[in-house]
């Protein structure tokens, strides 16, 4: 009897030790290594750019994910009915406030230098997407227009990709962005 008891508290030390381990290592199921963004944006007009977007992703991403363009500014994200072929068109575009939640969080951890950016930015809510599950490239083209209907400089256009997963309570969220290249037209 005593020998039972002994083994039996022993045996649940070792699965809480053993259940504590695997909680403090958990990872995302897709990481931020695990998905590459390039683009660029242009000016159409006065009130209008456009963005042309790659997305590739090497594993699947199950959980939610968005996707967001953060152009101070800029917003009112629309993707044209007439996409080329071979072109990315989401089914939806829209905000997710848990989404926003995790990317302010991020943004406010990078931006030491312009406070007043991102204040604008977060002023109001974010429009975004998602690309299906499947891993695989990605591409695309939308439009952002002129919040104040004026010219917008482009100042520091980003595009970020934020992936929302929660494990048992431990949140391993996470939102890596990257720069848009800006492509000057050419006067004629």
């Amino acid at each position: 009897m005593r020998k039972t008891m002994i083994f039996g508290v022993i045996g649940v030390v070792l699965l809480v030790l053993v259940s504590v381990w695997i909680y403090r290592y958990a990872a995302p199921s897709l990481t931020e290594q695990d998905v590459t963004m390039t683009g660029t944006i242009r000016q159409l007009d006065s009130e209008t750019v456009e963005v042309e977007l790659a997305v590739t992703r090497t594993r699947e991403d199950h959980e939610p994910h968005f996707i967001f363009p953060l152009v101070p500014g800029w917003g009112g994200l629309s993707f044209t009915e007439e996409q080329e072929k071979g072109l990315f068109r989401p089914s939806s575009v829209g905000t997710s406030y848990h989404d926003q939640v995790i990317l302010e969080q991020t943004v406010k951890t990078q931006d030491h230098n312009d406070n007043q950016i991102t204040k604008q930015v977060f002023s109001q809510d974010l429009t975004g997407f998602s690309v299906p599950d499947e891993a695989g490239t990605y591409k695309m083209r939308f439009t952002l227009k002129s919040l104040d209907e004026t010219v917008q400089p482009l100042q520091n256009p980003m595009v970020y990709y934020v992936h929302n997963e929660r494990w048992l309570g431990k949140n391993l969220s996470w939102a890596a962005g990257q720069k848009l290249d800006i492509v000057k037209e050419e006067a004629e």
